[in-house]
């Protein structure tokens, strides 16, 4: 064999090598990216089911004191409103989880994109959920106030004020705290990590 085939066939082995090598490196980077990205799934899943068992609680005690009470007009109508309240969130709660859960398939076409839309769809969902946070956490308060108060306080709010507005203090604050934790932990801090993970994938691109 000539020298110069030597080198040939060398550098050929060599580029070959390289190539396997730089492939194998990138479905190692393709792996973590999507572990890191199943990981923050199983946490949204998470919020997920304890939202959804939570409307399903809040449905169904709505639908005992519409059958019970059905002849008080207070409480129908706390009621009513409590369940008005809470159906846009549940229905867009269930189109983003189903978007969220996309075919594993998609992932394989281009992982960016993927974790992108992933993002979008948290982040879409998170915007809402604040929006509605403002709106629903003192409603819920003052509803739950009312019904309570009429329920088991004999005069209702009228014959105890000062007790009625505590109690809905009280539960604004605790509704509201549990939201800010909430969203903390399944939206907030899942959202900057999948952000970093975005940034990071941008700049070794």
């Amino acid at each position: 064999m000539e020298p110069f085939d030597e080198v040939k066939n060398l550098w050929q082995q060599n580029t070959a090598q390289a190539a396997d090598a730089s492939l194998l490196q990138q479905q190692d980077v393709t792996g973590i990216i999507k572990q890191r990205v199943k990981k923050e799934k199983e946490n949204i899943a998470g919020y997920f089911w304890l939202s959804l068992t939570f409307h399903i609680i809040i449905y169904s005690f709505s639908s005992y004191l519409l059958i019970k009470y059905w002849g008080d007009t207070q409480i129908t109508v706390l009621t009513a409103v409590g369940v008005l309240l809470y159906i846009p969130l549940t229905i867009i709660l269930m189109r983003k989880f189903k978007a969220l859960y996309q075919p594993a398939a998609a992932a394989d076409d281009n992982i960016r994109t993927y974790v992108g839309k992933q993002y979008k769809t948290l982040s879409e969902f998170f915007s809402f959920k604040k929006r509605f946070d403002v709106a629903s956490v003192p409603l819920t308060s003052v509803i739950l106030t009312g019904i309570l108060f009429k329920l088991y306080v004999t005069g209702g709010i009228a014959a105890h004020l000062p007790a009625a507005w505590a109690s809905c203090l009280a539960m604004l604050f605790i509704y509201g705290l549990a939201a800010w934790a909430e969203n903390k932990k399944h939206f907030t801090n899942p959202l900057k990590r999948l952000r970093f993970l975005l940034e990071d994938m941008e700049s070794n691109a």
